[in-house]
């Protein structure tokens, strides 16, 4: 086992920082002054983003990994690709141009209008980022 210093963001839990072993002071008070919380843990796994500190503030946790799926990667135009088990409240990025945030339903459709390519991503607190790829492909005669 060995020991890491983490500084992580107080109100997110997100890893902001590691440091090997027990951090100086010089260290320590450069990230409080940057707002930073502070936790010493002694773990098997080098803390990194894919882990949060725990609500109690004493440990750190692996993100959990979602389980979305989609019913087809290449579609043709106006055929419709179905994204299941999105958990509620996951905000979903098509293409860095269309925002949504999931409901209760956690199945998704959209509908292929044009040819190219989608960039589905699906990003919620505690989890680790999952993007799926779509190709849209143009009818040909």
């Amino acid at each position: 086992m060995t020991i890491y210093t983490v500084f992580y963001d107080p109100s997110t839990k997100e890893i902001i920082n590691v440091a090997n072993g027990v951090a100086d002071d010089e260290l320590s008070t450069l990230q409080a002054e940057a707002g930073w919380s502070k936790l010493q843990v002694e773990t098997d796994v080098t803390p990194t983003g894919h882990h949060y500190v725990n609500d109690a503030g004493d440990n750190i946790v692996l993100k959990s990994k979602f389980n979305i799926t989609a019913n087809a990667d290449i579609v043709d135009i106006d055929d419709v690709v179905t994204f299941s088990n999105v958990p509620e409240g996951t905000d979903i990025t098509v293409s860095g141009q269309i925002h949504a945030t999931m409901d209760n339903s956690g199945i998704l459709t959209m509908t292929a209008k044009e040819a190219g390519g989608w960039r589905v991503t699906f990003d919620k607190d505690k989890f680790l980022q999952q993007v799926i790829l779509i190709e849209v492909r143009s009818l040909t005669i």
